[in-house]
């Protein structure tokens, strides 16, 4: 459908919603979308699989009550619905003066930006048209990585979403945007020992997707743990991959999220202007990066998007807020609200975070590292202590030796504290990599416990 489609069903659903309750603040959040994917396990072919879905998000609010509903389609008989169950709800809701919906302010978003955030060859071309591209960039990959056997996934997958937020508070916002994604997992064996590796990539553009360099990291990473061993436990320079690196940069980024700051769940409460990393460490969320996966013309609450510097230097400038954070503090939104959909209430979070890449290369960085390991994946990372910070989590990758990848590691630990982890690092190469709304480069922290 063209763009005005959307937010006009959206507008009428407001309408709808605003005569079955009279004097109250409504706010309609529509969404619709679809996606597609080709599996291929072991070389075999699997079904291409296709879905789509639609449906209205409903917030009523009155004196600092909120009521929140949801359902499946786009009609007014819809949006009426869901108002009569939300005024039903109202009464019972908890009174709280920051629950009020967020007045609507005018999309600032640079020229050109909405052109990049759609693929306007997004589910153009038959899917089975791609198997063959998947098994070339397999097969190329395990031509490269000695010890590579067998592919036991790969697969290409493509969606497109359209978003209209509208409310009796002057918001009116709508946006369309596709992404596309290539991933491969695959099995490196030697005598009786295998190791699986994976690498993926998503971009905006499926034109965009480097399905060689994905296929490349799932070889490179199966066939360099063979011959793992057990390293003696000591202080070791750790370096993380960009396959793990966004995994990491999510322990900063739940931290600073406003909700889980006044709900005494964040580690940075009391921190703003503090140093929380090194100076090598600069954190910049930035939903106008063209490309970016996480890039937004607004939030999900409707409002302007902007570039935010969460850590600059090693030194804490903010935190994520939605409306009702922000009116508990006093303070504006900066416009950080996310939803997982139209089910989902709005909450604090980040768009595109990266961690600003530096001017060392990758090789120059390993071979820069005396004793260290280079981390492809961590086991446990759920099990961080949002308040303390602290940290023990199982690890996997290989081992650097004087400035050299010499063998697999198994079996090792990595016990330490999230701030002493960013303030150890010392050193962040060029090689930005994003997955999903997190980018980051390699990067080293030195003199982490590793037993």
């Amino acid at each position: 459908m063209s763009a005005p489609d959307l937010l006009a069903m959206a507008e009428a659903a407001l309408e709808a919603a605003r005569r079955e309750a009279p004097g109250l603040a409504v706010e309609v959040y529509a969404a619709r979308g679809r996606e597609r994917a080709l599996e291929r396990k072991e070389g075999r072919p699997e079904q291409a699989l296709e879905s789509g879905e639609e449906g209205l998000g409903l917030r009523l609010a009155d004196g600092g009550r909120m009521a929140f509903v949801c359902g499946g389609g786009l009609t007014p008989e819809t949006a009426r619905d869901l108002a009569r169950r939300a005024k039903a709800q109202l009464p019972l809701m908890p009174s709280d003066p920051a629950r009020v919906l967020p007045a609507g302010a005018a999309v600032r978003a640079p020229a050109g930006l909405a052109e990049t955030l759609e693929d306007p060859d997004a589910f153009a071309s038959p899917l089975e048209d791609l198997a063959p591209r998947l098994d070339a960039a397999a097969a190329a990959a395990r031509r490269a990585h000695k010890g590579v056997k067998s592919v036991l996934h790969a697969g290409y997958s493509e969606s497109f979403s359209e978003v209209a937020v509208v409310s009796t508070a002057g918001v009116s916002a709508y946006e369309r945007g596709s992404s596309a994604g290539v991933g491969f997992s695959m099995a490196a064996s030697s005598g009786a020992e295998v190791q699986v590796g994976s690498g993926s990539r998503a971009a905006r553009r499926a034109a965009d997707l480097d399905w060689d360099a994905a296929a490349g990291d799932a070889g490179f990473r199966a066939a360099a743990l063979l011959g793992a061993k057990k390293l003696p436990g000591k202080a070791r320079d750790v370096l993380f991959d960009p396959w793990v690196a966004g995994d990491v940069l999510d322990l900063l980024a739940g931290p600073m999220s406003a909700e889980a700051v006044q709900r005494g769940r964040s580690l940075f409460k009391g921190r703003i202007g503090k140093r929380v990393a090194s100076a090598a460490v600069t954190l910049v969320d930035d939903p106008h990066r063209p490309g970016g996966l996480g890039s937004a013309l607004f939030d999900d609450e409707g409002l302007p998007t902007r570039r935010k510097v969460m850590v600059e230097r090693g030194i804490l400038r903010g935190f994520y807020y939605d409306a009702y954070t922000a009116a508990r503090e006093k303070v504006s939104s900066n416009a950080s609200a996310s939803r997982g959909g139209y089910r989902g209430l709005p909450g604090p979070s980040p768009t595109n975070l990266m961690l600003s890449p530096g001017k060392t290369s990758r090789v120059d960085l390993i071979k820069g590292t005396k004793d260290g390991i280079l981390v492809f994946e961590i086991m446990g990372m759920h099990t961080a202590d949002p308040v303390s910070g602290e940290l023990s989590v199982g690890v996997s990758g290989v081992a650097v030796r004087r400035g050299e990848v010499t063998h697999g590691i198994k079996g090792a630990m990595l016990s330490t504290n999230v701030m002493a982890l960013f303030g150890a690092v010392d050193c962040v190469a060029d090689d930005l990599v994003s997955y999903g709304s997190l980018s980051a480069p390699t990067f080293r922290a030195s003199g982490l416990q590793v037993s």
